[in-house]
């Protein structure tokens, strides 16, 4: 179980979790994980969502992001995930509305987490791009993550996990198959690896 981090966490202010979007279960390996940490502790978590959704009801919040496209990001699991998130966990959306480019949107989010972060401990459950510690090269495009901006500020103070199925398919703007790579170079952006055996697409259906 997931649990076997929280020795690992146990100083950390900021904890990433960096995951694929579009998923069955991840939303609810981490809502179950909440939910526990819950028991002991207040905390602040946050999610990849659109910062104009957090005044939404839930229920029209799928509808909505339809009108975005259909990235995986707001499916039913994470619904359900905020809907069963105990009182004490203080749920905030972190994506700014208007960006210009990919490096605004990294700077805005992790400055975002970074603000939070001095209230209470502070989780969030973003791409696992956007998790990074590392600077990501591809191709021509050096992309600087939230996980390295907030890593550069906090030192060891911040904790990155990346969820890595294994099997499987997502669904991200269509449906997708896991490439799973044992020693992926990718897998040194983090701190700890959790791995998934399968996967299964999230569902819309509530889209109307």
């Amino acid at each position: 179980m997931i649990q076997e981090i929280i020795p690992q966490i146990k100083n950390k202010k900021i904890i990433l979790f960096g995951e694929t979007h579009g998923t069955e279960e991840i939303p609810k390996i981490l809502s179950n994980f909440f939910k526990d940490l819950a028991k002991d502790e207040d905390f602040n978590l946050c999610l990849e969502l659109p910062e104009e959704f957090q005044n939404v009801a839930l229920d029209k919040i799928i509808s909505l992001a339809k009108e975005q496209g259909t990235s995986g990001l707001i499916s039913e699991g994470y619904i359900e995930l905020i809907k069963e998130m105990p009182k004490n966990v203080k749920l905030f959306f972190i994506v700014p509305n208007l960006i210009k480019n990919q490096e605004e949107m990294e700077k805005k989010i992790a400055d975002n987490i970074l603000k939070l972060a001095n209230t209470k401990r502070t989780f969030a459950i973003l791409g696992s791009v956007h998790s990074s510690k590392n600077k990501i090269i591809m191709g021509d495009l050096t992309i600087t993550p939230v996980g390295f901006l907030i890593h550069e500020e906090l030192k060891d103070e911040m904790y990155s996990i990346l969820l890595k199925a294994k099997n499987g398919e997502f669904f991200n703007n269509g449906l997708k198959q896991i490439i799973y790579q044992k020693d992926d170079p990718f897998d040194k952006n983090f701190d700890y690896i959790y791995e998934i055996e399968n996967v299964s697409p999230c569902s819309f259906s509530k889209m109307h």
